[in-house]
Parts: structure tokens; C-alpha cells; sequence
């Protein structure tokens, strides 16, 4: 038999924001990029599941804190990235949009 926590989508995205941090840390971009595109997909499946179920379980609110805290660790790296991507492209004379 199928638990709450395996048949609900909240458990796979706080592991799709695992997996884009360690993606982002590690700077394999297409990884994180084709990451990216499972947690919308994710996250829709979750506000789906949210209309049906109780969204403040405890188990619910523990994966999502967890998600959260994973996509922060991504932005550590994230963010520095786009900023020398940016300076990159400033020293080109091409400035992002």
C-alpha cells in the first residue's frame, strides 16, 4: 500500500530542490536546467494535491521548509553566476536585458 508521503507530490519537489542545489553547485547547468523544467511541473502537481488535501501537514510544511532551504543553497551559487555572466557580457558590450 501506497503511504500519504510516497503518493504526494511535496516529497518529490523538496527532492528536485535537492537535486537543482547540488546540480547548481556542482555548475552542471544542463542538469539544472532540465531540473528546473520537473520542479513547474512538480510544483503544479502540489497545488493540485493541495486541493484535495490538507496543505499545513506536518509533513507537507517539513518538505516544503526543506525545498526551500535547498533552493536558497541553489541561489548561493546561482547568483554569483549570473552576476559574472552579466559582467561578461558587459565587458562584450552587451548588457542583458
Amino acid at each position: 500500500m501506497t503511504t500519504l508521503a510516497e503518493e504526494a507530490p511535496w516529497a518529490e519537489l523538496a527532492r528536485g530542490c535537492a537535486a537543482f542545489a547540488a546540480a547548481a553547485e556542482a555548475n552542471d547547468w544542463g542538469r539544472a536546467a532540465a531540473i528546473m523544467g520537473e520542479l513547474s511541473r512538480l510544483a503544479e502537481a502540489d497545488r493540485a494535491w493541495c486541493a484535495a488535501h490538507d496543505p499545513a501537514s506536518p509533513e507537507r510544511r517539513a518538505a516544503i521548509a526543506a525545498a526551500r532551504t535547498a533552493l536558497e543553497a541553489a541561489g548561493a551559487h546561482l547568483l554569483p553566476a549570473h552576476a559574472s555572466l552579466a559582467k561578461l557580457l558587459r565587458a562584450w558590450g552587451a548588457p542583458p536585458g
